[in-house]
């Protein structure tokens, strides 16, 4: 639990400092940074919304669903054991600092700090009426964890309760 905690601090830090950065050193005004061409641009971005700026000012609702998602995850963390259930245990962090992580500009600012823009998933997102998206580290927090726990649900999980049967027959 302590290691896990230590975890979720530290990827909080990042992402709090990289937005706070961004804001500091990226101007709503300025074009996107080419950072790596047609890969990777930065850029600052206020967020009143959720992913792909749905929901905009929508504020109460994000505090509701805030608190409901780390109620949830909080109670996952009560089983993260990096020895028996380590891509778990790395996802509800994931989870847990990537929530935070934004709840946290919500809370101070009125809005999330947004500043990556992949170029290279513009023409898919334009497909679904959904471009011009930018994210930050929180939400990439976020996207990783619902990898590692499909992975965990689908693979590891499966093998865990295969393994206490077989240890219980």
């Amino acid at each position: 639990m302590k290691k896990g905690a230590l975890f979720i601090l530290i990827l909080l830090m990042i992402d709090q400092i990289t937005k706070h950065l961004a804001k500091a050193f990226i101007t709503l005004s300025d074009p996107d940074i080419v950072w790596i061409p047609h890969m990777l641009h930065l850029a600052y971005r206020e967020n009143r919304g959720a992913s792909g700026s749905m929901l905009q000012d929508q504020q109460f609702l994000f505090m509701i669903v805030t608190i409901i998602a780390l109620a949830m995850f909080g109670y996952l963390f009560l089983e993260v054991d990096f020895k028996l259930k380590k891509t778990y245990s790395w996802a509800v962090i994931l989870f847990i600092a990537g929530t935070l992580g934004n709840a946290i500009d919500r809370a101070l600012l009125g809005y999330v700090i947004d500043f990556l823009h992949y170029p290279f998933l513009d023409l898919i997102l334009n497909l679904f009426n959904t471009s011009n998206f930018y994210n930050n580290f929180a939400d990439l927090y976020l996207s990783l964890g619902i990898v590692l726990f499909a992975i965990d649900l689908f693979f590891f999980e499966t093998k865990r309760k295969k393994e206490t049967t077989h240890d219980h027959v």
